[in-house]
């Protein structure tokens, strides 16, 4: 009877470290910075910020989707696979055609199931020294 507990402990000890094991063989992935504010900037003039990550897991990293939650950002990133210890990027490019401030994200998902939400901030202006004429009657 002995025997059959510490056969049993045994197996179940064992069992705990393989799915360990499995566990750790995933990707991870891991950005030095999920938000990014460009502070004021004028309409009309595209900004873009470059979010950096690294994949700090043991297996490569493949980033499946990538979605902005507007029409107005445009996202692009790291096609290939990313290697255990690699970097890769995610480029956010706001248009900045609307006066204001803006606040949009970024949703990053990749194949092992991670899902990351990056942020881009900021407030469009119009340029400085520069007015809109004012329409007025009879040139006056």
């Amino acid at each position: 009877m002995k025997s059959i507990f510490v056969l049993f402990v045994a197996l179940t000890f064992s069992s705990g470290l393989y799915a360990q094991q499995e566990l750790n063989l995933n990707s991870k992935i891991s950005f030095s910075k999920q938000e990014h504010d460009f502070g004021k900037e004028p309409v009309g003039k595209p900004v873009a910020y470059s979010f950096e990550f690294v994949n700090i897991g043991s297996k490569p990293l493949v980033i499946s989707d990538v979605k902005a939650s507007c029409g107005c950002t445009s996202p692009s990133w790291t096609q290939e696979p990313v290697m255990p210890g690699q970097k890769g990027f995610v480029k956010a490019q706001y248009n900045m055609a609307r006066e204001g401030k803006f606040r949009k994200s970024v949703t990053v998902k990749t194949a092992d199931g991670e899902s990351v939400i990056l942020y881009i901030a900021g407030e469009a202006i119009h340029s400085s020294g520069v007015e809109t004429a004012k329409p007025t009657l009879f040139g006056k």
